[in-house]
């Protein structure tokens, strides 16, 4: 009898739980915003009779209920630390390495379109006169490879460092792998793929040095002790220890950063900017994050010199401290910029160029081709 009962049992609780998961969802209020994953969850799906014969209705209805399915992201961390006892590590898109490292696999690489994306820069450069230097950021894949878990990919950064390296032979050209060495320094993010404060203070030093220009004293200041990147938001691995994020303060009201969006201009005399310190993404304290065009002009230096930055976010940190250096540094991020970048060389008179860029974003973005008519 007891067994019989039992056997009755377990699929009855099984279906309480599949009945109390469903009511969940209907009941409870849906997020439009995944704070741990650090994205916008999906709208319910509109019904047309199109979309209901062509699937896609089906489609958009999975994805809504997966994104809004009650104790989603308890889910999501179990499974990513199942499949870590599987032995699936880098199921998620993200390898957990040593010392609490969350490394991000790499996506495909294709030299063909580095080589095309390089072209593409220096037409531009030669078009507009600019004497032009390159900065090619590894990414911590490559960098920090005992770090790695034992079974991995091979990243390809230094394949994507050598191309770029040979096609820039008549250009200045800084070998980040110079720099970013893996000595057990902090010049990663364990969360996230960027460059940390000094991993950038590094990158700093070492630009001055081949620029020929006097490198300054920073005071290192800690922001956060809670900060997770973009590795820990794609691995689902939720009890991994977050980062510190510090910065290198610098007396507020000496720079003037100027953010475009369009038509849209706004102004601000601080090179960082804490109210994201209260946000999941901590990292556009640095620069507001990501935006079409940003203007750094420090008020302290007269000294006339003008740089123009075609970067990706790793740029963002790196030019707090060159900002240092220069009267006026324009930085242009060409995936949302598309306003003329000639015209504003030939008005503001400038002269240098840097290119700093991922080396996996140099070799996969489809961005750069847009200098063609810029």
């Amino acid at each position: 009898m007891k067994k019989k009962y039992a056997l009755v049992a377990l699929p009855l609780c099984f279906l309480l739980i599949i009945a109390a998961l469903t009511v969940c969802f209907f009941a409870l209020p849906k997020q439009s915003f995944a704070e741990n994953e650090k994205r916008i969850l999906s709208d319910p799906p509109a019904f047309s009779w199109q979309s209901l014969l062509d699937g896609s209705l089906t489609e958009q209805a999975q994805t809504y209920i997966a994104d809004h399915f009650p104790l989603r992201e308890a889910f999501v961390g179990l499974h990513a630390y199942f499949a870590q006892l599987m032995g699936q590590n880098g199921d998620s898109g993200v390898y957990r390495g040593k010392d609490g490292y969350l490394f991000a696999l790499q996506q495909d690489i294709d030299l063909e379109k580095e080589a095309r994306n390089i072209a593409a820069v220096q037409a531009f450069a030669a078009r507009n006169g600019l004497q032009t230097t390159w900065l090619i950021v590894p990414c911590a894949g490559y960098a920090l490879e005992s770090k790695l878990p034992r079974f991995h990919n091979t990243y390809r950064d230094g394949e994507i460092i050598d191309t770029a390296k040979a096609l820039c032979a008549n250009d200045n050209f800084l070998d980040a792998r110079d720099t970013l060495k893996d000595d057990g320094s902090a010049i990663y993010y364990r969360t996230d793929h960027h460059l940390t404060s000094a991993g950038a203070k590094a990158l700093y030093d070492a630009y001055c040095a081949e620029k020929g220009l006097a490198t300054h004293d920073f005071t290192l200041t800690t922001q956060s002790d809670g900060f997770y990147g973009t590795a820990y938001s794609k691995s689902g691995l939720w009890l991994t220890k977050p980062d510190t994020l510090e910065v290198y303060a610098q007396p507020d009201g000496n720079y003037t950063v100027t953010i475009n969006e369009g038509t849209n201009e706004t102004t601000y005399d601080s090179l960082y900017f804490p109210s994201h310190l209260a946000d999941k993404d901590q990292y556009p304290v640095f620069l507001d994050g990501n935006h079409a065009l940003v203007k750094i002009e420090n008020n302290n230096c007269h000294n006339g010199k003008k740089l123009l930055i075609l970067k990706d976010s790793f740029a963002h940190c790196f030019a707090t401290y060159l900002a240092a250096e220069y009267e006026t540094i324009w930085m242009v991020d060409l995936r949302y910029h598309r306003a003329n970048v000639s015209d504003l060389i030939q008005q503001e008179g400038i002269a240098e160029l840097l290119v700093l860029y991922g080396a996996e974003n140099l070799a996969t973005s489809t961005d750069i081709a847009w200098l063609s008519m810029l």
